[in-house]
């Protein structure tokens, strides 16, 4: 039995949410962390967003097909709120009772940040939806990866394989929603906690580890031992046979209960993007698409991942 079960037979279930904007390298350190959680005896659920369900992976797949060009910012808006209402119900609230930890590439913040400040939806109303599809679930923490930089920057780091849909949605736009989510962190700083991405990764995961050491306590015994966190810093190999593929910010397409089997797809040990994302062509400055790298392991397994571009927020 490890130390933290030891201490404590029923863990209560903690709910993380990572944000942020184009290339800010979240799913890298949602990886990392559910593997340290594991090997702490934690049951981990890693969740993206859009999808993670059955129903939710379809309502993706709509705002992803590129001949829904002409589909409305409020309609948008709804299929995520929609989604986010069935993930919620079948996925992180079960889990949340059941004690386990709940890593959440975008949640209700990105909502804010792109429909509100990108697009300029009605903050009010999009509140009230999240607020709906949400059913009172909210996240312990938010950790709020920044690139330190321009939206340029992101957006440099984003499209080094190509720009998609969203990332054409051009620098204005981008700067609006990362200023959102700046936005966010002030009028939330208890819950959100703002990480501005290293130059090494090993060293945004020691800050990352930093801000959720309350939360983890023995997470402020391995922050300052550089080791721990070195294996960021070397470079995976990409696997063999990746190819593209839809995909939407977030790791994987479903999530795994601890480090066995996964439901709904993969367990989200990919890099990508999800969010509420999409529509080409609509307002200025206010429409695009989202680029993903997810994994594709079989039924039963967290295994290889393929990586692909996809479309979200």
């Amino acid at each position: 039995m490890t130390q933290e079960l030891a201490e404590n037979d029923a863990p209560r279930g903690i709910f993380i949410t990572f944000e942020g904007g184009e290339g800010a390298g979240k799913t890298t350190h949602i990886r990392f962390l559910s593997e340290k959680l594991r090997e702490r005896g934690r049951e981990v659920v890693r969740l993206r967003e859009p999808g993670g369900t059955a129903v939710g992976e379809e309502l993706r797949a709509v705002v992803l097909d590129p001949k829904n060009d002409n589909l409305s910012d409020e309609a948008e808006l709804l299929i995520y709120e929609a989604a986010r209402a069935q993930i919620v119900a079948e996925v992180i609230r079960p889990a949340l009772e059941r004690g386990a930890v709940v890593l959440c590439d975008r949640f209700a913040d990105s909502t804010i940040a792109y429909q509100v400040h990108g697009r300029g939806l009605d903050a009010a109303f999009v509140e009230q939806a999240n607020a709906f599809a949400c059913q009172g679930v909210s996240p312990d923490r938010t950790i709020l990866l920044t690139t330190g930089g321009s939206a340029r920057t992101g957006l440099s780091r984003a499209t080094h394989r190509g720009a998609d849909r969203l990332e054409r949605a051009g620098e204005e736009f981008h700067t609006r929603v990362n200023e959102g989510f700046l936005d966010i962190a002030r009028a939330h700083a208890d819950r959100v906690r703002v990480v501005q991405s290293a130059a090494r990764k090993s060293r945004t995961s020691e800050l990352v580890f930093r801000e959720l050491a309350d939360l983890f306590p023995w997470m402020a015994d391995v922050v300052d031992d550089p080791s721990y966190f070195a294996s960021l810093d070397v470079r995976r190999p990409r696997p063999q046979g990746a190819r593209g593929g839809s995909g939407n910010r977030g790791g994987g397409n479903g999530n795994n209960r601890g480090s066995g089997g996964t439901r709904n797809g993969a367990d989200g040990g990919a890099k990508g993007k999800s969010g509420n994302r999409g529509n080409p062509g609509a307002k200025a400055g206010r429409s695009g698409g989202g680029r993903a790298r997810q994994e594709k392991p079989s039924q039963g397994s967290s295994g290889s991942a393929p990586r692909g571009k996809g479309q979200g927020r």
